[in-house]
């Protein structure tokens, strides 16, 4: 089934998010998919539980860089942060530095300035922290183990990967229904696309990724607020807010714009648990090509379309430059059917009220929205609970325990839906049993993540209640 963009805008018109193929309003036909698809699911986790995948970790390389003949002086007090970034990619665009991200490729001694630049949008929120407090900052452990069952950080377990990814939605079939969709429904290309993926976020440990959240993330980019949570557009769906413009990820290494990308989706998967899927407007005011070199459009893309796949209700292109046309056609060819039916091109703000209420739209676009989340620095004593092993083994033990009762529910009804001789009230009493199943292994997650990750930015400025979700300022208007 392919999503057509006239459904897609008609939503809007309404008000009224279409329930056709979601979680609890599936047809027979869509049941007995979803059941061939854990079916098959199930087995393969059998299959590969003596067959643990080799970390690759391509985002969590790190940068040496020698800072320390800087001091307390060489900083850049009467510049804005856009303004600065945009001097760090200026100096690296040499020949060499064109070819490659970063001042790593380029030849030569560093001036006192350049130095200085390349620390602004290189250093880490942690050796940031570190260097205003002028001490080491405890932010969180200093050592990373993927689980009790599992210890080994060179290794993951197939099964581990699939079910902490899964565990943060309200019920396991949210995050798989969306591959699903994606596959039109086909279940051998759905089964291809969460067995590619899991194996994939195996392999790059994102896991330590979401372990480590903003704190070893590049700090350059979180304060920019390249990407930032401003409202909810008119399906209430959370809406963010991304100033294209302020994109310059040739200013630093390749490694660090990719890192920061993955940890904000997953920070953003995390507290829109409940809601299914997020709102993106993108703001193409003052872009040009230095803003979107196209290695960085093919990431984007393949997070897009295949490890967030169907995880968008619309993305809104605002443009006003002739050269997004190019741009538009070198990507064109790469996206799906069901992806270029929720992107929308609008010309001006009034198009853009057409899914967000004026009240939700950012001042800036001409709105009466004044909120923006903004970044707020890690604190010491945030992250206490990483540091509490005995906790964390009982809450894994736990979450193991309910995962393996989902697994054995499952198996139950998968099997009674594909029998001839089920009855209409097994078939209702097994899925009961498995919505309640569902619902405490994501509150077996919500246990377990305060051990196993670093508090988010959502989370240090209170925009997320006790069950995990989003929780807006102007959510008691709507």
């Amino acid at each position: 089934m392919v999503i057509s963009q006239a459904s897609v805008m008609n939503e809007y018109a309404t008000k009224q998010p279409s329930l056709c193929g979601v979680p609890g309003h599936f047809t027979e036909e869509e049941q007995r998919k979803m059941a061939k698809l854990w079916t098959m699911l199930l087995s393969y986790f059998e299959q590969v539980k003596d067959k643990p995948v080799k970390v690759v970790g391509e985002y969590l390389q790190t940068i040496s860089r020698d800072w320390s003949d800087l001091d307390a002086s060489d900083n850049f007090k009467d510049e804005d942060l856009e303004t600065l970034t945009r001097r760090a990619w200026q100096f690296t665009k040499g020949e060499s530095g064109m070819k490659r991200f970063g001042i790593g490729s380029r030849k030569g001694k560093l001036t006192r300035e350049e130095l200085a630049l390349d620390r602004h949008v290189n250093e880490t929120t942690q050796q940031y922290v570190n260097r205003i407090n002028g001490r080491n900052v405890v932010l969180m452990p200093d050592n990373f183990f993927p689980s009790f069952a599992h210890p080994s950080t060179d290794t993951r377990d197939i099964r581990d990967t699939f079910w902490s990814t899964v565990s943060i939605k309200q019920h396991p079939d949210y995050w798989v229904h969306r591959y699903m969709r994606s596959a039109g429904w086909d279940v051998d290309r759905a089964f291809a696309m969460i067995k590619s993926i899991v194996e994939w976020r195996a392999a790059e440990s994102i896991d330590k990724i979401i372990h480590e959240g903003d704190v070893h993330s590049g700090h350059d980019e979180l304060r920019l607020c390249l990407s930032q949570l401003v409202g909810r557009d008119r399906l209430g769906y959370p809406l963010t807010f991304v100033r294209v413009r302020r994109i310059m990820p040739r200013a630093n290494e390749g490694f660090v714009f990719k890192r920061y990308l993955l940890n904000q989706f997953e920070a953003v998967q995390a507290v829109t648990r409940r809601h299914g899927r997020v709102t993106m407007l993108y703001d193409f005011t003052g872009f040009s090509m230095d803003n979107t070199p196209f290695v960085m459009v093919q990431f984007m893309i393949f997070l897009g379309r295949k490890v967030y796949a169907d995880s968008s209700s619309v993305l809104i292109l605002l443009v006003d430059s002739w050269l997004f046309t190019n741009f538009w056609n070198l990507i064109r060819p790469f996206l799906d059917a069901n992806l270029s039916a929720r992107i929308i091109f609008v010309k001006d703000v009034d198009e853009v009220r057409h899914f967000i209420d004026d009240d939700q739209l950012p001042i800036e676009l001409g709105g009466k929205n004044a909120f923006g989340a903004p970044f707020k620095l890690p604190e010491e004593g945030e992250n206490t609970k990483m540091f509490d092993l005995d906790g964390r083994k009982e809450a894994e033990v736990e979450w193991r325990r309910r995962v393996a009762d989902f697994e054995d529910i499952t198996r139950k009804w998968c099997a009674c839906i594909a029998s001839s001789s089920r009855s209409t009230e097994e078939l209702d009493t097994l899925a009961a049993q498995r919505d309640k199943a569902g619902r405490l292994v994501e509150q077996g997650e919500l246990a377990l993540n305060k051990f196993t990750r670093s508090r988010n930015n959502f989370e240090r400025l209170g925009l997320v209640d006790a069950d995990g979700c989003l929780v807006l300022p102007s959510d008691d208007q709507r």
